[in-house]
């Protein structure tokens, strides 16, 4: 009996284990920011996807629909050595999701390197999560420097709710021009221009804090 009771118990976390992915998808429908583990052909892994949803009455695309619908749209990548530079930026941001109970969700779990070998994960992010890492996605988009990467990502995290807001706002205007300048001159603010020797030692400071 012993050795029957020993056989089921793996089975019986599997299923546990699957319920919690399953459940957390389904959060991700309905949060203001998905984060999605995938794979991609043209990006090496891990890959991050950030997206943000977007309600049936804040959509400008409606127009000649009967019944929108809300819609997810991406905000930005992280992908291969850029993902594990920054694991300590990424759990720190994902430790402080939980759910409409206000119990943490363990999302920061994943971000290892046993879990990073998972794809097609769904995570649901609240508002300030999912803005600090839509911003950080976003501005750390052809910086080749991964210190400088972790940097931005690492000065991001320590953005309030709505400082994150604020500047992803900027980010993603619809004037290309407002964009590319918001963009250029948060990044130079956070991480310095490209070649920066001055870079490592400001990224120990803030290793050092935490």
């Amino acid at each position: 009996m012993a050795t029957t009771a020993k056989k089921a118990a793996p089975r019986a976390r599997r299923k546990s284990h699957q319920a919690d992915e399953a459940q957390l998808a389904k959060l991700a429908k309905r949060s203001p920011y998905a984060l999605r583990l995938t794979r991609h052909k043209d990006l090496p892994p891990p890959v991050l996807i950030i997206k943000e949803r977007i309600a049936p009455e804040d959509r400008d695309d409606i127009e000649g629909l009967t019944n929108p619908r809300a819609k997810h749209v991406e905000r930005g990548t992280l992908h291969g050595d850029s993902v594990r530079a920054c694991l300590p930026v990424l759990k720190r941001i994902l430790e402080e999701v939980k759910d409409e109970q206000g119990i943490p969700l363990g999302l920061e779990s994943y971000m290892s390197t046993q879990g990073l070998k998972r794809s097609d994960l769904n995570f649901p992010l609240d508002e300030a999560a999912g803005a600090r890492l839509a911003l950080f996605f976003r501005l750390q988009t052809k910086v080749k420097d991964v210190d400088r990467i972790e940097l931005i990502g690492r000065r991001v995290a320590m953005f309030s709710r709505e400082e994150a807001v604020y500047w992803l706002s900027n980010v993603t205007t619809a004037d290309p021009a407002l964009r590319s300048w918001a963009t250029s001159g948060l990044r130079m603010l956070l991480c310095g221009e490209a070649g920066d020797k001055r870079v490592p030692r400001i990224l120990e400071k803030v290793r050092a804090r935490g």
